[in-house]
């Protein structure tokens, strides 16, 4: 962590929904917050980048798009939705609100996704039934 010159303030950028994974595009969001501290005359405060952790990537010709904590922990829920060939979708849930996601594939969720970890919105009236293929989430929390 990099120590600022206010006691108790650090730049390294961490929210519940941001992690370190030791990635370039991560390395540079750091770089050049930590530039615009050490050179601002006043306060500066972290940018969209560190809001949500985000990483996309292929693999085996798959698109791989990874949001938030998306990894489980003992006592949050995992739903999925797979077909089989196409797409594998799993949302980690905590309190009935979103907070990670592991998509693969061509499933045009990203963007959904992304809003419904940082809104925090409780989806837990929905249950697994927000990965029905027949219910267009994105109209739903317009």
């Amino acid at each position: 962590a990099v120590v600022s010159t206010q006691s108790g303030h650090y730049g390294r950028g961490e929210s519940n929904n941001w992690k370190q994974m030791r990635l370039w595009t991560q390395a540079r969001s750091q770089g050049f917050y930590a530039a615009r501290a050490m050179t601002s005359p006043h306060p500066v405060t972290p940018d969209i980048s560190f809001d949500i952790f985000t990483h996309s990537t292929s693999f085996f010709g798959f698109k791989v798009i990874l949001l938030g904590r998306y990894t489980e922990w003992p006592g949050c829920e995992c739903y999925f939705r797979v077909t089989s060939g196409l797409e594998l979708v799993k949302l980690v849930v905590d309190g009935g609100r979103i907070q990670g996601a592991l998509l693969v594939g061509e499933t045009d969720l990203e963007e959904t996704m992304e809003n419904l970890i940082l809104n925090q919105l409780d989806i837990s009236h929905l249950g697994e039934e927000i990965l029905d293929p027949g219910v267009d989430i994105e109209d739903y929390f317009d």
